[in-house]
């Protein structure tokens, strides 16, 4: 894979049509990432849960990262990590402007394309071994889930695995019930945000996202060429798990996972 010189952070900010759109991105940007900080949404358990996955595999992997926002959680998660080339998409150039400096920690080719994956996928050449989804999929509804599925099959280079990282439902859950406990428990436990803080993120959830069972996703996987999710890591409240699913070339292996950071699921 060929290396990039995207522009540089300032450059991008130059380029945006409209200086209200990056001011808008920026104060997002901020809060999301207190969020992350304060690890409300399990990046660290999934980090580690991910790099024991990684550490596990026999040889170096090209990495393809979609919806990487400004690849900080990848490349944190990459460096000292036999990766051999990684690309990112995004929706956000300011985020890709970020993500370039992420990257060049990493010492190896990288791609970074402005795009909407659901959409954009096929103009990224090649295949990987990995390819990674980070609380990107559940933006997208059940039917598009489930086409969405058989475009990154294609992607997924032989022997390689497909992870994602989302909200999950519990068996039998409904949207509005998995809404519900979720407020709740952003409102009782997000002490470090404020109230308006938290209502902003409370408005972005319950109006953008669309969790499903990971029974569903297996349907749809098994129907595009993988085998059922193995679950990495499912957290201690039931709202996020990371899966991996293994191409239909690959040898399925037996692995322990992690809820809440012990036991196994």
């Amino acid at each position: 894979m060929a290396d990039t010189t995207p522009p540089s952070p300032d450059a991008t900010l130059a380029e945006a049509s409209d200086p209200a759109k990056v001011r808008a991105f920026f104060d997002g940007w901020a809060l999301y990432r207190r969020i992350v900080d304060e690890d409300y949404l399990c990046h660290r358990s999934v980090s580690e849960a991910m790099g024991g996955w990684l550490d596990a595999r026999p040889s170096g992997f090209s990495f393809l990262d979609l919806g990487c926002g400004d690849a900080s959680f990848s490349a944190a998660l990459l460096t000292d990590r036999p990766v051999t080339a990684y690309a990112g998409m995004d929706l956000s150039p300011v985020a890709l402007g970020l993500a370039q400096s992420s990257l060049e920690c990493l010492g190896v080719p990288f791609l970074l394309t402005e795009g909407d994956f659901q959409r954009d996928l096929p103009t990224i050449q090649g295949t990987f071994d990995v390819v990674y989804i980070g609380l990107s999929l559940h933006h997208l509804m059940r039917r598009e889930k489930e086409d969405f599925f058989h475009r990154l099959r294609d992607k997924v280079a032989p022997g390689g695995s497909l992870l994602i990282f989302d909200p999950v439902l519990n068996p039998g859950e409904t949207r509005d019930g998995y809404m519900g406990r979720w407020v709740d428990y952003a409102e009782w436990s997000w002490k470090a945000l404020s109230g308006e803080e938290v209502s902003r993120a409370v408005e972005h959830v319950t109006t953008s996202d669309h969790p499903e069972e990971i029974a569903t996703l297996n349907r749809f996987a098994l129907s595009a060429g993988f085998h059922a999710a193995e679950v990495l890591f499912l957290d201690r409240s039931d709202f996020y798990a990371l899966m991996v699913f293994r191409s239909d070339d690959f040898a399925p292996r037996g692995s322990g996972g992690l809820r809440g950071g012990d036991g196994e699921v």
